[in-house]
């Protein structure tokens, strides 16, 4: 049946930079088909830039908006990728977040990894309309918490991305009370090192 005069004329739906299934009013299974053609480009499952588009730290940090409720930050691994780009964290995993002492811990979400941690102001940066914890606090918990394989890969990620990695060393030895803050500082010297091009990892 060929369209009616109204349907002709109706205005096509307005899409934003950042697409998905929603905004483009396809099935998952039309998605899945723009993805496997290449004509989007996902930065996680449901979220996707038009092909040829280079993705941004906003771009990444919107993906997280509607998932990370008021008063919590992004940290760790998900701050890796908001920051320094590549592959979201893997396996898929819970995005991590921190909030304040003081601060109510989020409510259940089975979405999320809330962690209690002390926060300074400068700790924490809005990325597009996203809090996430700054570069150089980035790096001090992630040479800190995650293990020595990945800890090496995020820290070569965001040096490589323009992370100020020697300022995240001097703050390790300026903070009292930092729990293993000298094997942090030797896994932020070593991927500095690694990003200079004079060590592998």
């Amino acid at each position: 049946m060929p369209p009616t005069l109204s349907e002709l004329l109706r205005r096509p739906p307005e899409v934003g930079r950042m697409l998905s299934p929603a905004s483009l009013g396809c099935s998952r299974v039309t998605w899945q088909v723009l993805c496997r053609d290449g004509a989007v480009v996902e930065l996680r499952p449901g979220f996707a830039l038009l092909a040829g588009v280079t993705p941004t730290p906003a771009d990444r940090a919107q993906t997280l908006v509607g998932a990370v409720p008021a008063g919590v930050v992004v940290a760790r691994a998900w701050a890796v990728w908001i920051h320094a780009g590549g592959p979201p964290p893997t396996p898929p995993r819970r995005v991590g977040v921190v909030y304040r002492p003081g601060t109510s811990r989020p409510r259940s979400m089975p979405g999320l990894e809330p962690v209690q941690t002390s926060l300074r102001p400068w700790d924490v940066v809005l990325v597009g309309d996203l809090p996430v914890t700054s570069p150089v606090r980035t790096a001090m918990d992630v040479a800190t918490w995650s293990t020595g394989a990945e800890a090496a890969r995020d820290l070569v990620r965001l040096r490589t991305s323009g992370a100020d990695l020697p300022a995240g060393m001097a703050e390790l030895r300026r903070v009292t009370g930092w729990r293993g803050s000298l094997q942090a500082v030797r896994r932020i010297e070593a991927a500095t090192l690694v990003a200079l091009g004079t060590a592998d990892v």
